[in-house]
């Protein structure tokens, strides 16, 4: 049975936008069984593009049902039933993300036709529902409608399942885009549809439930899928899919906080199959001091060192010493160096001239680890009215919480009572570092 679906929408976030319209045709391969179409009042502003594209008004959706009026219908119509869009990664994500404020985790196998029509149609310029259906012949009323184009879809479903070569691409589709002959043997299709697409921890379990494998990532799903989709290349790695049994998943809301407690989990597991963590103490750390004239100085000492401030650590003397020749080299500090050293020897200290050689030797200690020494990293959370939040105090990195901005204020003082405690050391500050790289626009809240 499909269950084949189109959704309009306030616009293409599924994190911040709203559904206005959905469409629900249940196709048993031969005929419509059930159908379903209703206007959705978003709850919020729909944007201006949306309506030109859809001729849906602010005034049209403002007396209709909200979402989860219409919720149980979907459920019962959906239920058991293969989950088909043209582009179903948005449809799909969307009205998941409607069920999830609910406390609904809403999942569904699912079968995207753009894909499918790729495979069984070959050669076309364009596979948008518009350009494939009007290439078939296949008549659209009510363009950009949810009803319109749920029926449109429907019809080139039934043109795809009326080929011969429809049955393995199908089979690919709905497995994920894996092949199941390359899925470890002892693990079953369910796994693999029960994972979502959300950042987080996935786990490999063998028969007795210990944690084998696990791993941190943006997408659990694509990242299972991948590992599948490579077969069993290595001994290692076909030893680990004759142990496995199942697998397991704890949401992040993001990929940092999914990195960091991944790194937790691997350190408290020890799985088999995943590289062993080094924990390994810090010994020496750069500290900033100050001489008898007011200069700014790095140096190296050990990390009980109490004279100065402490601005990066490090697992020996001898990464420290590495770390600082690159600082000096990097930024050209001996220029600074030489004007320090005449100002010393002429004794005449001219006190902007010091404050610009302070500031210079402070920007590029810090440079190399934060902009802030003290600082909360503010991310998206598993709920879509949550924000996850990463701690750093005196380049200490102490934990990671959730919390609703609704119920917590964004201040230093009441976020740090939602942190859950976590142990510092060199591993975790290699990882925030290496997501700060790659999270743009990230929110800083410093202190």
């Amino acid at each position: 049975m499909y269950a084949v679906i189109d959704v309009e929408t306030t616009g293409g976030s599924p994190l911040t936008d709203r559904v206005i319209e959905i469409a629900v045709v249940v196709f048993d391969g031969e005929k419509v069984i059930d159908t379903f179409s209703t206007l959705v009042n978003p709850l919020r502003n729909i944007d201006p593009y949306v309506t030109k594209l859809t001729g849906i008004t602010q005034e049209m959706v403002a007396d209709q049902p909200v979402f989860e009026d219409i919720s149980q219908r979907i459920l019962d119509m959906t239920h058991e039933a293969i989950f088909v869009a043209h582009n179903v990664k948005f449809d799909f994500g969307m009205i998941r993300q409607e069920f999830r404020r609910l406390g609904i985790d809403f999942n569904r196998r699912q079968l995207d036709t753009v894909n499918l029509a790729r495979k069984v149609f070959p050669g076309h310029n364009s596979y948008s529902l518009g350009n494939i259906c009007d290439t078939l012949g296949i008549e659209i009323t009510d363009r950009h409608r949810a009803l319109g184009d749920t029926l449109a879809t429907v019809k080139l479903l039934e043109m795809m399942l009326a080929t011969s070569s429809v049955a393995k691409y199908m089979e690919i589709e709905l497995n994920h885009g894996i092949d199941i002959d390359l899925l470890p043997p002892y693990l079953s299709k369910a796994e693999i549809e029960k994972l979502p697409e959300d950042a987080g921890v996935f786990y490999f379990k063998d028969e007795q439930g210990r944690v084998i494998y696990l791993d941190g990532v943006k997408n659990i799903r694509k990242k299972v899928i991948t590992l599948f989709s490579a077969g069993m290349d290595t001994p290692e790695k076909k030893r680990m899919y004759e142990l496995m049994r199942s697998i397991d998943y704890e949401l992040s809301g993001n990929e940092l906080t999914a990195k960091l407690m991944a790194y937790k989990e691997t350190k408290a597991h020890l799985p088999e199959f995943n590289k062993k963590p080094k924990v390994m103490p810090y010994t020496h750390a750069i500290y900033i001091t100050q001489d008898e004239q007011g200069f700014n100085q790095l140096k190296i000492h050990p990390t009980d060192w109490t004279t100065g401030e402490q601005v990066l650590k490090f697992t020996s003397k001898a990464s420290a010493n590495k770390v600082l020749s690159k600082i000096i080299k990097d930024n050209n500090l001996y220029s600074w160096f030489a004007l320090r050293s005449k100002m010393k020897e002429t004794g005449e200290i001219d006190d902007k001239q010091l404050k610009s050689y302070n500031t210079a030797m402070e920007k590029t200690s810090r440079r190399y680890l934060y902009k802030q020494s003290s600082f909360f990293i503010i991310c998206e959370g598993i709920h879509p009215d949550e924000h996850a939040v990463v701690w750093i105090e005196n380049n200490e990195y102490k934990g990671y919480g959730f919390y609703t901005p609704e119920l917590t204020p964004g201040t230093p003082e009441s976020l740090k009572e939602i942190i859950k405690a976590d142990e510092d050391d060199f591993e975790v500050h290699k990882i925030i570092r290496m997501q700060l790289r790659k999270m743009k626009n990230t929110k800083i809240i410093a202190y």
